[in-house]
């Protein structure tokens, strides 16, 4: 085996050698004097199935390791995910009580979470049973026990000619510990500075070796509390909102009559009002909201989760029989349960008889629409108003491993599941109209509209918990999915040999399938719930893939690395096959420089749920260009009186989806001119045609408008029996043009997923290590990470203008984002601060860009003795709040995409080693 250069070169005490990369790329020291060199051991990681020796290769590849998680204080997998600069997408996180809440997802490149691939050591986990945004599959990384993990190894750019399909814009390999020397104990405390949040993690491992049989067992139990909105100053009321300019906030409208045909609110009357100031935690008052009138409701009425109440318990089991010297079998097993409980405030009633929630008053004989925000008091306090997620998954791999002359094989079955319950608390839309309102007395022949005589003061009553009960129940969806493979590998570092070396080679054949279902509550697809909607679907798909990898050098300084695969996936009644193809280049003019790049087709075979997903609903904000042009031609879309008309869309999945294709680029160099000091820079380019995107039921409206007016803004003329006009049209649902009240306007829209969309997402990466030794001070480690945004371009039609998407107003990805750390070693104690820089992000009212924000987290860890250890984290220090956009209007006025409100942590940890031998 040929020695490794010096400035890949690494090795750690207690763990032996491992892959040179983490030298590079996690701020470890080279070695200092070439005696001192390790040679490393053939190792296979993320980036490349051939065993080498230098694992610097042709597309850059960080690792973090278990002990870079601990000293940047970060607490779970999705901490570690998100500390890296390359994740500059926007997903929904804890506070965003959406379609996934509880969920974690990854998103390289802002692309999506589904263009990352998630390995769980080495293999696909089971996707998420509940749709990303209601639409695509994704792999949730909540239950991956952050305590167990080994190292972390994050290869960015297109994989699938190694990977296959959804390795777009990367692979993230979380990877667990395989063997245990002794039991370890691990308990660790935290909590938050403002309140909430309260955790508790218990860890334990133990293993060893029996004869042939290495062994490992780990088991993790996690309990946090949750954060409600109102306990964040900045967020606990409505006049926090930083665009008010001194001005008092509109509150929310708890109990609400109006006349819906004049908009005027019907005034309840202060001393109504006063007789229920103590709900709301006693902050409901006597409320005015100009132009409209009084009522009686509340600035503080912020009941949502901003993080999620969580209990968890994982078991992990890692056995290893070795046969022989060259052969061994294994099985690695992991379950999760987890409940989890979190909401997005109190649910709240109108009357559902009509699309504008009127009805005629027959003691007034006039239109009026009630509403009612329900309070804790009356719902059985905060914890009443919580949804609540019951998961468990389980994944398991087995199978056999050796060498076969010069040839090494691994073939191996894996199975993975997710199985869970959500439920939500919802209106049941007749009960709550029969409750307030009373029997209908018949309909309005004139008006079609339902004629009541209620009784006003339900209304304003309060309920008991059990009256909240007998209008409301629990509507469960219940999800499961499953991925199962075959594997073979199989490779030989010595296929033949070169004058400038041996060719390495190595190949894969795969097996699989994976299934989803989501059963949904009929009653939900029934519109018996008030203002709640969901969507249902199941399906599943086959799919085998044959591929191999070869590195050829060319000369000593210079190395190519080509790969293929063909994939192909059957679902639906037909099948799709796809070959893709990469080429790596090694160049090493010099000993400290490695000159790299690599070019590589990429695939998306569509996901289930793309494919499979039944009707479900959603409300949109959206432009009524028909009515705008028609009506008010003369005046802008922003002030138009039908912008911004909230619309409810219903989607289907499409079962002709194609594939989504693209071509992936990097080119960069790692230069290493002193052991103590290295530098990276890389630069990338992902291009993805094809893409699956829903079709936008803004760009539907609009040729709606185009096609009943009969030519477009621009003077073309449209016919309206066109068949691509008849398509839109039937997609449109508008109320009759002479209803009483909002004649034409939109009732709804349909929309579905179609292989449209091209995109392209430029950038670079840098990444800078240093070490300084001195004899009394100490060690210093510096580590600089970066990475720019240069283009990020979208294009939802082949034809259509291409959308700026990097600089757009209404884009929430982040243009750029860096992070550095400082690491200060004396004797047996270490300290780590840990900071993060996020770029500017747009402005809410479009007019310009705000930003940039930083954290830091602050690490100290002493080893009391060999056996203990004991360590403190800060996570932001500052106590820093999300950046707030002072144009942003809408409560919680920042980017929760992007942001949380959680504010400074405190982690006190202790561990302790049984047995086995002494740490280092």
């Amino acid at each position: 085996m040929r020695r490794t250069p010096l400035y890949l070169a690494i090795a750690f005490a207690s763990f032996g050698a491992v892959p040179a990369i983490a030298a590079a790329q996690s701020g470890q020291p080279a070695a200092t004097d070439e005696n001192n060199a390790t040679e490393l051991e053939s190792v296979v990681v993320t980036g490349s199935r051939i065993p080498r020796a230098t694992i610097e290769g042709p597309a850059p590849v960080t690792v973090i390791t278990a002990d870079d998680i601990r000293a940047k204080g970060l607490a779970t997998a999705y901490d570690v995910v998100r500390s890296l600069t390359q994740s500059t997408g926007s997903v929904q996180t804890q506070q965003f009580q959406g379609f996934t809440p509880g969920a974690q997802q990854v998103d390289l490149r802002g692309l999506g979470p589904s263009y990352t691939l998630v390995l769980l050591n080495g293999r696909r986990m089971a996707d998420f049973p509940l749709a990303y945004n209601g639409q695509s599959n994704f792999t949730d990384i909540a239950n991956i026990p952050v305590s167990m993990i080994e190292r972390i190894e994050v290869l960015t750019g297109s994989a699938s000619a190694v990977y296959g399909s959804d390795a777009v814009s990367g692979v993230i390999n979380f990877i667990l510990k395989k063997k245990a020397d002794g039991s370890t104990l691990n308990y660790r405390i935290g909590d938050t500075s403002d309140g909430g949040g309260f955790s508790q993690r218990l860890q334990m491992t133990t293993g060893g070796s029996i004869g042939r049989l290495d062994t490992l067992f780990g088991v993790e139990f996690y309990k946090q509390d949750p954060i409600f909105q109102y306990q964040r100053s900045f967020q606990d009321s409505l006049n926090d909102d930083p665009s008010l300019n001194g001005r008092a906030a509109v509150p929310s409208r708890v109990f609400l009559r109006w006349n819906p045909a004049t908009l005027r609110y019907i005034d309840p009357g202060q001393a109504t009002c006063d007789a229920l100031s103590h709900l709301d935690r006693g902050t409901l008052d006597y409320s005015f909201r100009p132009n409209r009138g009084y009522y009686c409701g509340s600035t503080e009425a912020l009941y949502g989760t901003v993080q999620n109440e969580r209990e968890n318990g994982v078991g992990y089991a890692a056995l290893t029989y070795h046969l022989t010297d060259d052969t061994r079998l294994y099985l690695d097993y992991q379950a999760a349960h987890t409940r989890a409980k979190f909401g997005g405030g109190p649910n709240f009633w109108g009357y559902t008889g009509s699309g504008d929630n009127a009805f005629i008053n027959a003691d007034t004989g006039t239109f009026e629409a009630w509403q009612r925000i329900f309070t804790p008091e009356e719902v059985g306090g905060l914890d009443a108003v919580l949804d609540y997620n019951r998961d468990t998954t389980r994944s398991l791999t087995t199978g056999i491993e050796g060498q076969l002359g010069a040839w090494h094989y691994d073939a191996g079955y894996s199975h993975s599941s997710f199985t869970m319950v959500q439920a939500h608390r919802a209106i049941l839309s007749a009960e709550a109209d029969r409750f307030f309102l009373g029997e209908s007395e018949g309909v309005d022949e004139e008006t079609g509209y339902d004629i009541f005589r209620p009784d006003v003061s339900r209304l304003y009553r309060p309920l008991t918990v059990a009256e909240y009960n007998s209008i409301s129940r629990f509507t469960p969806i219940r999800g499961r999915t499953r991925a199962e493979s075959f594997n073979l590998t199989v490779d030989n570092g010595e296929l033949f040999s070169l004058p400038a070396g041996d060719v390495g080679i190595a190949a894969v054949a795969e097996y699989g399938t994976q299934s989803y279902s989501m059963q949904i509550d009929p009653d939900v697809l029934n519109n018996r719930y008030f203002s709640w909607t969901g969507t249902g679907g199941a399906g599943s798909r086959s799919h085998y893939a044959v591929g191999a990898e070869l590195r050829v050098p060319i000369l000593s300084t210079l190395s190519l690395t080509p790969a293929a695969r063909y994939d192909s996936y059957r679902f639906a009644g037909h099948s799709t096959g796809k070959a893709t193809q990469s080429l790596g280049l090694e160049w090493r003019p010099l000993d400290s420089l490695l000159v790299r790049g690599s070019a590589a087709t990429s695939f998306r075979a569509p996901d289930l749920h793309y494919v499979f997903a039944g009707p479900s609903g959603a409300y949109y904000t959206l432009t009524d260009y028909y009515l705008c042009r028609s009506r008010q031609p003369d005046v802008p879309y922003s002030d138009c009186d039908f912008d911004s008309v909230s619309v409810k869309g219903t989607r289907s999945g499409n079962r002709q989806l194609d594939d989504e294709t693209g071509k992936s680029f990097t080119y960069g160099f790692v230069w290493s001119p002193l052991p103590e000091f290295d530098l990276s820079l890389d630069y990338y380019d992902i291009r993805l045609d094809n893409a699956i995107t829903d079709r936008s039921l803004d760009e539907i409206l609009s040729k709606e408008a185009d096609c009943r007016l009969g030519r477009t803004e621009g003077g073309t003329v449209v016919d309206i029996n066109s068949p691509t006009c008849q398509q839109v049209l039937a997609l449109v649902n508008r109320n009759p043009a002479d209803a009483l009240i909002n004649p034409g306007q939109i009732a709804g829209a349909d929309t579905y997923p179609i292989n449209a969309a091209s995109l392209r997402n430029a950038g670079i990466d840098a990444t800078v290590n240093y070490r300084l030794e001195t004899a009394r001070l100490g060690d210093f480690r510096f580590r600089f990470n970066y990475t720019g945004v240069l283009k990020y371009t979208y294009q939802q039609f082949p034809g259509d203008d291409e959308i700026n998407v990097r600089d757009d107003r209404g884009n929430n990805n982040l243009r750029s984002k860096v992070s550095g750390s400082v690491a200060w070693t004396l004797g047996p104690v270490t300290t780590t601060v840990f900071g993060q820089r996020y770029g500017s992000l747009p402005t809410r009212d479009q007019s310009g860009r705000y930003g940039p924000t930083m954290t830091y987290n602050l690490s100290a860890d002493y080893r009391i003795n060999d056996r203990a250890r004991i360590g403190l984290a800060i996570n932001n220090v500052r106590n820093t709040p999300p950046h707030r956009d002072n144009t942003n209007s809408t409560y919680p006025y920042y980017d929760q995409f992007q942001f949380d409100p959680i504010g400074r942590q405190y982690f006190l940890e202790f561990a302790y080693r049984f047995g086995g031998s002494a740490e280092r």
